[in-house]
C-alpha cells in the first residue's frame, strides 16, 4: 500500500494541493519549547522520508534526518546546503525535496525566527498528510506526541543577556528531546535521549555525514565550545528552570 502513488503532485504548485488542517500542530507548538519544535519537525519529517522508503535510490533523505537530530543539540551542527531543484522532480524525489529544503530552514533559523521553524511545522505536517497514503496511523501519533511535547517540553524566556553573542546557543531551546519522546509507546527517558544524541552525533561524525557541519564549518560561525558535545544536563536544568525575566 506505501507504494501506491495516489496524490496528487505538481512540481510547480506543490503545496497549492495539500488539503491538511495544520492547527492542531500550530497551536500546540507555541506550548513548546524551541528544541521540542524541532524535534517534532523532524518527526513529521520522517513520516515523508519513510513513505518513500524503497522507492528512490537517494541517501540524502536520510543523512540530513541524521544530521537534522544533531543540530537538535546545536542548530550550527547543521551544514548550510542547497539540493538541486532540477535533480529532484517528480511525486518522490520532488516531495523529499521539498522536505528537506523546509526542514533545514526551520532547524537553521527558528532558534532566532521562530517565524521560520512554524513554517516548517505547518508545511511538513500538510505535505506528509498529502503524501501518506493511509491517514489513520498519522493522526493516532500525532496527537498524543503533541501533548508529550507540551506536558514535558513547556516554553520559556531565556535571560537575553546570558548569550549576547550567540556562542551557546545549544543550552538556550530546553531540555534535549530524544526520538523516543516521539513515540507515544515509550516513556520519556533523559538518560536514554542523551544516549541516543550522543551515537547520532558520533555515527554522523564517523560516516562523515555531509550534512554535519565541520570543525572548521562551525569555528567560521563563531562556535568557540568543544564541538558536538552535548549540554551540561545542569546547566540546562538551571537556565531552563530560571524564571522569565520581568517585563517593564
Amino acid at each position: 500500500m506505501r507504494r501506491n502513488l495516489r496524490f496528487i503532485w505538481d512540481d510547480a504548485r506543490v503545496d497549492a494541493d495539500f488539503t491538511g488542517n495544520d492547527d492542531e500542530v500550530l497551536e500546540a507548538a507555541v506550548d513548546m519549547s524551541i528544541r521540542a519544535r524541532m524535534a517534532l519537525a523532524i518527526g513529521l519529517y520522517e513520516w515523508v522520508v519513510w513513505r518513500f522508503d524503497g522507492l528512490h535510490a537517494h541517501a540524502e533523505p536520510t543523512q540530513v534526518l541524521q544530521a537534522a537530530w544533531c543540530a537538535t543539540v546545536d542548530p550550527r551542527y547543521l551544514r548550510y546546503f542547497e539540493l538541486d531543484r532540477n535533480e529532484w522532480i517528480g511525486p518522490v524525489d520532488g516531495a523529499l525535496w521539498c522536505a528537506m529544503t523546509h526542514l533545514r530552514q526551520g532547524l537553521a533559523h527558528g532558534y532566532a525566527y521562530e517565524g521560520d521553524l512554524f513554517d516548517t511545522l505547518r508545511f511538513l505536517h500538510d505535505l506528509a498528510a498529502h503524501v501518506l497514503p493511509l491517514q489513520e496511523g498519522f493522526r493516532n501519533w500525532l496527537k498524543p506526541v503533541l501533548d508529550r511535547l507540551v506536558d514535558n517540553h513547556p516554553p520559556h524566556n531565556p535571560d537575553p543577556l546570558a548569550d549576547l553573542f550567540n556562542q551557546r546557543i545549544g543550552e538556550q531551546l530546553g531540555p534535549l528531546v530524544g526520538r523516543d519522546e516521539l513515540d507515544p509507546n515509550l516513556p520519556p527517558n533523559p538518560q536514554r535521549t542523551r544516549a541516543f544524541l550522543q551515537q547520532t552525533l558520533a555515527g554522523a561524525i564517523a560516516e562523515a555525514n555531509p550534512f554535519l557541519a565541520t570543525p572548521a564549518d562551525l569555528a567560521d560561525l563563531g562556535f568557540d565550545s568543544e564541538p558536538y558535545a552535548l549540554p551540561d544536563a545542569t546547566t540546562l536544568a538551571a537556565q531552563w528552570l530560571r524564571p522569565p525575566p520581568a517585563s517593564s
